[in-house]
């Protein structure tokens, strides 16, 4: 069977700063670092295959890719979803970005695991709920067994610790209202900062004790 090739046609090429903004049929197609387009052209009117062109970017953009990748993380340490959505957004298309983030995780110099668990450990001595946590990760594009790895040692002591540390903080603004707004207001402000509910409850218990 022949393969049905799927073709566009180039509407629109702008230019804005460093990068190449390519539209097909009226649509934004591509956004290309400019020194890579200028090697690859495409003119007003120009049918292409998009995938076909794509391949042929990421071939010639990957060495450049990955210098940009490591300099990216000279700067900081990054998950490998939040290093290619970097990389994309300085001109790399996505199979560029993805091949360079593949060789950087092979050599190890990317870890999603590693940089979650130091997530973690940072959260560990602040009044930081899981939640809020998990949320933090799964923005990052970290996975969900990687996430449950690293969360640990977050168990329900070290979270009713955090919790209690948070309402003590936290409770202060609320101690001249009644007490029955102050603990919805606690209790809201709490669910905020990621905590569960049965955590926030015994938080709420000691708080009111003290």
């Amino acid at each position: 069977m022949c393969e049905v090739m799927h073709v566009v046609v180039i509407s629109q090429v702008r230019r804005v700063r460093a990068l190449a903004y390519v539209y097909a049929d009226g649509s934004l197609l591509l956004r290309i670092a400019w020194k890579h387009f200028q090697k690859n052209p495409l003119r007003e009117g120009d049918v292409i295959d998009p995938e076909a062109y794509t391949d042929q970017l990421a071939a010639a953009q990957f060495k450049d890719a990955y210098e940009a990748a490591l300099t990216c993380l000279d700067r900081s340490e990054r998950t490998g979803s939040d290093l290619t959505r970097a990389l994309v957004y300085k001109g790399y298309v996505p199979p560029a970005a993805e091949a360079a983030v593949a060789r950087l995780t092979e050599a190890g110099l990317v870890d999603d695991l590693r940089y979650a668990s130091r997530l973690a450990e940072s959260a560990a001595g602040k009044p930081v709920g899981r939640y809020a946590l998990r949320r933090k990760m799964m923005a990052k594009g970290i996975s969900e067994a990687d996430i449950e790895s690293a969360m640990e040692s977050l168990d329900d002591d070290q979270q009713r610790t955090a919790a209690r540390q948070a309402a003590e903080k936290l409770g202060r603004k609320y101690r001249d209202l009644p007490p029955r707004e102050a603990r919805a207001k606690l209790s809201q402000a709490l669910a905020r900062r990621g905590f569960s509910w049965d955590v926030i409850s015994s938080a709420l218990e000691d708080w009111e004790t003290e």
